[in-house]
């Protein structure tokens, strides 16, 4: 803090019209915030508690109490201060040699929202919910109108009638919000957090956020990290190759796990001229899914003649086009299989089922993108793919072990994309300098 980081920034902002200083100067409030969340130690409440008694928070913080309401506001204040530190701190441990930036691998896991289950559903449920409140109020009205109650028994009606109606305003004036919103259906919202998503997390599903990290191999330190409110991490590629673009070199490696495939993503890393290592996944046609009981196109030979898209079923029938033709908001390419060909072959029971007509269908950008998939299954089958590819989850894999595990970060008790982000930044702060003190000892 005292050699690297200027605080004409965080200056800058904490001035008024008055020229008046601030009551807390930024960096011991940096100091503080850092030795907290490198410890686990994550409560505001809880960090305004031990700077009355714990001796390293007195020293930090010079004797000098802070309120916990204002360790909140300055977290978030200063969110893309904090964020600029974060890369400060790991271009100062490149320059130690702490990282080399050979090989970087990015993955990410799933952290609960500070959501209330109560208000969390569909919109469907929350219009059946309003129902449900809307008749218990009514209950209550007419049961306050037809029987004497002493005082102590109306004040408890009076409050129970005061929760609902404060609940049935909530619910009213978000289903008046989104009136004009094309949300799905089927779509999960919290009204305490609306940024928080569904996401899956093993078996378990619940209101969170993806935190995403990329961490060098040298000596697992956090390069790069962001937080997306999406569950699937297959648009989460190009984001985090723009998040660490200036971190990384030309020759930099860089390892994702199946769950980023897509064949855009394969196309715009050769487009960017990035040495990844993406493994096929299991969208769009890949031929890594369970098998279906019917012959389907991921059953079938693909190739690729100039302008011509050729396919070859499993009982030998070739078939070709040209073209794709567009079904939603993709395109297709689609092949029509000879019906006096499939008469005698011996798959047609398997291939048809108890269809009449067969097709194949394969999307446009999964076909197109036969050659870098081909040229990557290569790649990952080398040696040093392979050898890649094993390291890769034992980089990360630890990191995020540690961070939830170890130091108990399961659950953000901020809400909104933009103050979970800090908070994000913040407990990869924590890591790196819990990383930078053992090395440094070392």
């Amino acid at each position: 803090m005292d050699n690297y980081v200027d605080i004409e920034k965080f200056s800058v902002k904490v001035k008024n019209d008055h020229g008046g200083a601030p009551a807390v100067h930024p960096k011991m409030l940096l100091k503080i915030l850092f030795y907290s969340y490198a410890n686990g130690i994550y409560s505001s409440r809880e960090i305004e508690k031990r700077l009355c008694w714990d001796p390293y928070y007195i020293y930090l913080a010079g004797s000098q109490h802070v309120d916990h309401s204002t360790i909140c506001n300055f977290i978030l204040k200063y969110s893309d201060e904090i964020k600029d530190i974060f890369t400060i701190l790991v271009y100062m441990m490149a320059g130690l040699g702490y990282v080399t930036l050979d090989f970087v691998a990015i993955d990410g896991t799933k952290i609960k929202a500070n959501v209330s289950k109560e208000f969390t559903g569909t919109i469907k449920d929350f219009r059946k919910k309003r129902e449900r409140i809307e008749k218990k109020i009514e209950e209550i009205i007419n049961h306050t109108l037809t029987i004497e109650m002493d005082e102590k028994q109306m004040i408890r009606k009076e409050k129970k009638l005061d929760e609902l109606l404060s609940k049935k305003k909530k619910i009213d004036e978000f289903l008046r919000e989104i009136e004009n919103e094309n949300i799905p259906a089927t779509q999960q919202i919290a009204l305490t957090d609306r940024d928080a998503r569904r996401v899956k997390d093993n078996e378990n599903k619940y209101m969170g956020y993806n935190c995403q990290i990329a961490v060098d191999a040298e000596k697992h330190v956090i390069i790069g990290n962001d937080v997306f409110n999406t569950a699937s991490d297959r648009n989460l590629l190009q984001p985090m190759i723009e998040r660490i673009r200036t971190n990384i070199r030309e020759d930099t490696e860089i390892g994702f796990d199946s769950g980023y495939f897509s064949s855009e993503n394969l196309q715009y890393c050769d487009e960017q001229k990035l040495n990844v290592y993406l493994p096929e996944g299991r969208g769009e046609g890949g031929r890594k899914r369970v098998k279906s009981k019917t012959i389907c196109s991921r059953d079938c030979m693909l190739e690729i003649d100039g302008n011509v898209r050729r396919l070859t079923c499993p009982g030998g029938q070739v078939m070709e086009t040209t073209h794709a033709t567009k079904d939603r908001d993709n395109y297709y390419y689609k092949f029509y299989p000879k019906r006096d060909v499939c008469a005698v072959c011996r798959l047609k029971n398997k291939c048809y089922g108890k269809s009449k007509k067969k097709r194949f269908v394969v999307k446009k950008e999964y076909f197109d993108s036969l050659p870098l998939r081909e040229k990557m299954t290569e790649k990952l089958l080398s040696e040093r793919g392979k050898s890649r590819m094993a390291d890769r989850a034992c980089i990360v894999e630890h990191v995020f072990g540690e961070i939830k595990e170890i130091f108990k970060f399961r659950r953000f008790i901020h809400r909104t994309l933009r103050k979970v982000k800090t908070i994000w930044n913040l407990i990869c702060i924590g890591y790196n300098l819990r990383k930078l003190a053992k090395l440094s000892v070392g």
